[in-house]
Formats: structure tokens, sequence, C-alpha cells
């Protein structure tokens, strides 16, 4: 029998627990990516401002697409860690990655601009 979508497909193979821990996860996930990228977006835009350099600069001192050094200033770029080496490089910046155990979320607020 066919499940009419992967909800139903979980919902057969999972119980409701196991459901709403990977839903959490995923939200954390969410959060931690956004969080990131809002920080490499915050030091570019910091950068931007020091160096007394636009958009056009940016791209050229990087090296990257316009589609790309847009999608790191709006904090939407999914970065690897190489281009976080390279960005951070750029900026004369050494990145740190923090792990923290047991660290609980923290709620975000949303607002409208």
């Amino acid at each position: 029998m066919k499940a009419k979508s992967f909800q139903q497909y979980l919902e057969k193979r999972l119980d409701k627990e196991e459901i709403a821990e990977i839903e959490k996860l995923a939200e954390l996930e969410m959060e931690f990516l956004k969080s990131l990228q809002e920080d490499v977006s915050k030091a570019v835009a910091k950068y931007m401002t020091e160096e007394q350099i636009g958009f056009n600069e940016l791209v050229r001192r990087l090296n990257i697409s316009p589609t790309q050094a847009s999608k790191i200033q709006s904090g939407e770029a999914n970065l690897t860690l190489a281009t976080i080496a390279h960005v951070f490089a750029l900026l004369r910046m050494r990145p740190h990655l923090g792990f923290n155990k047991n660290m609980k979320a923290k709620k975000r607020e949303h607002t409208e601009e």
C-alpha cells in the first residue's frame, strides 16, 4: 500500500515521540544555521563599513559571484567551511566555532521590516 504523503509514511514507521524528536532537531538545526549565517553576514558588513567598500568591490576582493556575495550579505548563504575560511581570511579574522554541551536553544523573535 502506498503512503499518500511523507507525514503518513512517518506515522506508519515511527511513534509520535520519535516524530516530535525529529521535528525538534530539525528546528534546532535551522536555528543554528541561521545564527551562523547572521554572524558571517554581520562580519562582512562590518568589514565593508571599515574598508569603505561597496558591493562590487566586495565581489572583486572575494573573487566570488555577485549572487553568492548577495546571499552572504543577506545571511542566506549555505556556506561550506572552506568558504567561511576564504571570507574570514579576507576579513583578517580568525573564525571560531564554539560548541556548548547541552545548550538550550533560544527562541528567536521574528520581526517584520
